[in-house]
């Protein structure tokens, strides 16, 4: 199994799979619960929808053999099932989050790489604690936020950063110039955010590119999105998490979408500054935000 994989994305995981396997092998939801002693095929649809899991591995395993599995794909079957049991650091949280983000979360958990396009404001894994809380708080009121909504939603935020900076996701960000200089809090909670940016794109694992407000380039209006890529020896992938100006989130894995919004990324990438400008373009962020 891959390293740091969250337990909600592998219960999303091993449901997708046993629905292909089901399929593959011919049977219906009714047919499949049957096969293994359940008296309705509502056990079977709860797995493959990865709203829950099977109460004993053995049920898994004699479903595995009606589906006549080899050997070697009921092993990491199985350990996708040992290690999907339990939740997650962020299932404590789930009913106070905004809807569709312990999805995003499950997948995000899950990826080895991520190439991510974010207008208008720092993208959440490099948002300081004071930066993701003033941007929260300033929503709080228009979209009918409680106070502990906040909290949690700023230590989701926050804990989230351990992906790059712990667990070594790769990461390519492009962001508009309009998420530097759109003020966010107070211009020290500005200063510190800047500062955040250069300490995380100096790591190994982290590129940030930035496209000028002045350049010529073709940008996607409609909010932000996450071309995700997991590891290929065990894992499906890759797809797509893309979130809407009313922050409702879709994961997207069909390879027509996903080609469709990795051409959508690969033109950002040709309008954005070199990698190796991106240090010298905050600083005169800074700057400008500093003598304002």
């Amino acid at each position: 199994m891959a390293a740091h994989v969250g337990s909600t994305f592998l219960r999303i995981m091993l449901g997708a799979e046993l629905t292909r396997l089901r399929e593959q092998a011919g049977l219906t939801g009714d047919q499949a619960a049957k096969a293994i002693g359940l008296r309705s095929a509502s056990m079977i649809s709860k797995v493959e929808s990865g709203q829950s899991g099977f109460e004993r591995i053995d049920q898994l395993m004699k479903l595995l053999n009606e589906y006549k599995v080899p050997f070697e794909g009921q092993e990491m079957l199985a350990d996708w099932y040992r290690n999907a049991k339990g939740g997650d650091w962020w299932s404590p949280k789930v009913s106070v989050l905004p809807s569709g983000l312990n999805t995003f979360l499950a997948f995000e958990s899950g990826a080895r790489s991520a190439r991510v396009w974010t207008p208008m404001v720092v993208n959440g894994l490099f948002q300081t604690e004071d930066y993701a809380r003033a941007l929260i708080e300033s929503a709080r009121i228009a979209d009918d936020r409680t106070s502990e909504f906040v909290d949690n939603a700023v230590e989701v935020r926050v804990t989230r950063k351990k992906r790059i900076t712990e667990e070594g996701m790769e990461l390519v960000c492009i962001m508009d110039e309009s998420a530097l200089t759109n003020w966010v809090g107070s211009p020290e909670i500005m200063q510190a955010q800047y500062e955040e940016i250069r300490r995380l794109s100096a790591l190994p694992n982290v590129t940030v590119r930035i496209i000028p407000a002045k350049a010529p380039a073709y940008r996607v209006v409609g909010g932000e999105f996450f071309i995700l890529d997991f590891d290929r020896k065990e894992l499906p992938g890759p797809a797509v998490v893309s979130s809407g100006v009313g922050g409702e989130v879709r994961v997207l894995s069909k390879e027509r979408m996903v080609k469709q919004f990795s051409r959508r990324f690969d033109q950002l990438a040709q309008g954005a500054l070199p990698v190796h400008e991106t240090p010298a373009f905050i600083d005169r962020v800074a700057r400008e935000v500093a003598a304002s």
